[in-house]
């Protein structure tokens, strides 16, 4: 692990910036976190609904990726980590309650009947065409929706996409972008002609790869639990977090530094 000196300036106490304060205390840097809000923890936030505690927030971490389970483990929460109880999901489409569906990628499906019952006659047969339609160009980046309803139609973003990014990222499908929401999808988008048949070829990768163990992890009293436990440990490392301390200006200084002020207080530091 590489050492890093001096002071470091972290601007903003959510997960992410609590993260690097507690990395940067571990390679030997002194650092302050200044925080515009009243609280730590950002979009990860605790709450209670008619008694019982929830999260406000995200509900889970992925499992399957190592950086945010080894962080709960070293800030303590090891014996509190547990997946989310098993529960089957539906969709509620076409007038009825269904099934969710299966064989699909983010709501992606790799061939048309994935999504029947889901989907009307008109969108199956839509998706059908996207292995007749010429490359679409997707650049440096684009919405996810907006992709989608090019190759496979509307129907299947507005039925299947639109509930999942919605869900996860709490935004609009068409505005989302598919390079930071679904990079596997983006990769496809750049190397394939047809979606579905990138999407079907994820699946087979997937498959072979025969991922065992659950694909999320809770904490037991909520993720919202995690940025507290970060901050305890940040400052139980020598670190300062000042909460209603917004950063209202970042110059450089002659030495290379950073001069980081916010109302009549001034931080100088090596990094922000």
């Amino acid at each position: 692990m590489r050492e890093v000196q001096g002071q470091v300036v972290v601007i903003g106490a959510g997960i992410a910036g609590l993260a690097a304060a507690h990395r940067l205390l571990e390679r030997g840097a002194r650092v302050t976190v200044l925080e515009a809000s009243d609280r730590v923890g950002g979009k990860l936030l605790p709450g209670e609904v008619a008694g019982a505690r929830v999260d406000l927030g995200a509900e889970s971490m992925l499992a399957r990726r190592p950086e945010a389970v080894a962080l709960a483990r070293a800030v303590g929460l090891a014996d509190r980590l547990q997946p989310p109880a098993t529960a089957t999901a539906s969709l509620w489409t076409r007038g009825a309650l269904r099934p969710f569906p299966k064989g699909h990628v983010m709501g992606v499906p790799g061939t048309a009947s994935a999504l029947a019952g889901v989907l009307s006659e008109e969108g199956l047969a839509r998706i059908e065409r996207d292995a007749e339609l010429p490359r679409t160009e997707v650049g440096d980046d684009v919405a996810v929706g907006e992709y989608v309803a090019e190759r496979l139609g509307r129907e299947v973003v507005d039925r299947l996409l639109e509930p999942m990014l919605g869900g996860v990222y709490a935004g609009d499908a068409y505005r989302i972008s598919m390079r930071s929401a679904v990079p596997q999808l983006f990769q496809v988008a750049r190397t394939h002609t047809s979606l579905t048949e990138g999407v079907r070829e994820l699946q087979a990768k997937a498959a072979a790869a025969q991922q065992t163990g659950p694909v999320f992890m809770g904490i037991r009293g909520g993720i919202g639990t995690l940025p507290l436990a970060v901050a305890d440990s940040v400052r139980a490392r020598g670190g300062e977090i000042l909460t209603r301390t917004p950063v209202t200006e970042l110059r450089r200084t002659p030495e290379g530094g950073w001069q980081v002020g916010s109302g009549e207080r001034e931080w100088r530091a090596d990094a922000v």
